[in-house]
């Protein structure tokens, strides 16, 4: 009898202890590992790593449970309150043209989304630094995994894409790496030590290189939109001045590259190689050997010009245009669908992307390659309005902020993810809009007892 009246009494300890604030040890790990689950495993894009996703997503709600009590910011409450509604509007949608099951997993996407925002938003600043540094840490790895599949030509961390090797790393999709990159770069921008000068560049450089690699030109666009929004905030922008040996560190590092990019070429680690060392030495010498630092540049960016009549034409034929047929006929169709039913759309998972394109050829595809247009044909009005009320909420809750670099920063990945949103199917692979909404609310400063608190 007496051993179960102190099991009682551990168990209500324990309980306590929860309730006391220890519950947050728990949160921020366990989404952490869901974030580093879903990077390194295909994004969460199949079935069976969805729900091993949403498994430890629910770990941390019964762990943010346990801890007891908190205030969710209204900012928040809005964001979910809204991809909550979306979650049954898709559900809706779904049975209305046919079976429930459809809208399954665009719901469980919201669903989750809202989820890891109410978890995440209850952290303390020790919890959001560990995340941020679990975000930063997941990109330098799908960065060097993909710089690896390209150099060693191999899939799928590289895949082949108009005759040429692209990093695709562990998401196995180029442009999916790219996005994740993106967001990585603009965290990193936030949350790393200034007094850490060489960190800083070696960190954004590596991160910097594995965007390039990538040959992503949403991705390049989502960058330069990012960084112009984080430039408005002073502290980023010192940052940003501080850190510009990044850019001779990327492009020296893709220098090495040059000949293992085409499709028919022999792979060059030894080279490649060579080009990351030499990529690495840039910043090493601007922080400890100023005088030398023009030199190793000058050294570097002539090698790598060098290299460049290595490279394949389909670089520039492909990669370096804003013309894309393929993706102007999966618009042209998708719009048609669109404005046939406008208000609820066509159904989850019932829009139909067989057709003729531009060159008369028959073509099946999956997706739009544009969320904002699939959405919209597939849930209709309503559904794109509650999608965008979440973002929204988001970037309303950073702007009530504004001032704070942590806040312009969430502002300003928010911004790329929604630029290249419009170009490619983000929002499918689940661990993208995880990661975007985990990094927002990790940036964005909480007031806890009326002191705000931030990283750093």
């Amino acid at each position: 009898m007496r051993s179960r009246e102190r099991s009682g009494d551990q168990l209500s300890l324990t309980v306590s202890a929860w309730r006391s604030g220890h519950g947050d040890a728990v949160v921020a790990p366990v989404l952490g590992v869901a974030l580093a689950y879903g990077a390194l495993d295909q994004g969460g894009f199949y079935s069976e790593q969805f729900v091993n996703l949403l498994g430890l997503v629910a770990v941390a709600v019964a762990a943010r449970l346990l801890a007891g009590p908190r205030r969710v910011p209204a900012y928040l409450v809005g964001c979910i309150v809204a991809w909550l509604g979306f979650a049954g509007w898709a559900l809706y949608c779904a049975a209305v043209q046919g079976p429930p099951a459809a809208g399954l997993p665009a719901a469980a996407v919201a669903t989750c989304l809202a989820a890891v925002a109410w978890s995440a938003g209850g952290l303390g600043s020790s919890g959001r630094r560990l995340l941020a540094a679990v975000l930063v840490a997941v990109g330098l790895v799908v960065a060097l995994t993909g710089w690896a599949g390209v150099a060693l030509h191999r899939p799928p961390l590289a895949m082949v894409s108009s005759g040429v090797w692209r990093a695709a790393s562990t998401l196995t999709y180029a442009n999916a790496t790219a996005a994740l990159l993106v967001t990585a770069i603009l965290v990193a921008l936030a949350v790393l030590p200034e007094s850490r000068r060489l960190l800083c560049t070696l960190v954004l450089g590596g991160l910097l290189l594995g965007l390039v690699t990538t040959m992503s030109r949403a991705g390049g666009l989502a960058l330069g939109v990012g960084l112009a929004v984080a430039a408005t905030a002073p502290v980023l922008r010192r940052r940003l001045a501080r850190s510009w040996s990044a850019l001779p560190t990327a492009a020296i590092g893709f220098g090495g590259l040059l000949p293992s990019l085409p499709e028919a070429s022999t792979p060059n680690p030894l080279l490649a190689l060579a080009g990351l060392a030499a990529a690495a030495a840039v910043p090493v010498l601007a922080d400890r050997a100023p005088r030398c630092t023009a030199a190793a540049v000058a050294g570097g960016l002539v090698l790598a010009v060098l290299l460049v009549p290595t490279a394949p034409a389909a670089i520039g034929d492909a990669r370096l245009t804003a013309a894309s047929p393929e993706r102007a006929d999966l618009v042209r169709v998708a719009l048609a669908q669109a404005g046939a039913a406008p208000l609820t759309g066509v159904g989850p998972g019932r829009l139909e992307l067989a057709y003729l394109d531009h060159r008369g050829v028959p073509v099946l595809a999956q997706f739009v390659h544009q969320e904002y247009l699939q959405t919209t044909a597939e849930t209709g009005l309503v559904g794109l309005g509650l999608v965008l009320a979440g973002i929204g909420a988001l970037v309303a809750g950073a702007a009530h902020r504004r001032g704070r670099p942590g806040s312009t920063a969430a502002i300003a990945l928010l911004v790329a993810f929604g630029v290249h949103s419009g170009f490619d199917f983000l929002w499918h692979i689940p661990v993208l809009p995880l990661l975007a909404v985990l990094a927002a609310v990790t940036l964005v400063p909480v007031h806890r007892h009326t002191r705000e608190q931030e990283i750093p």
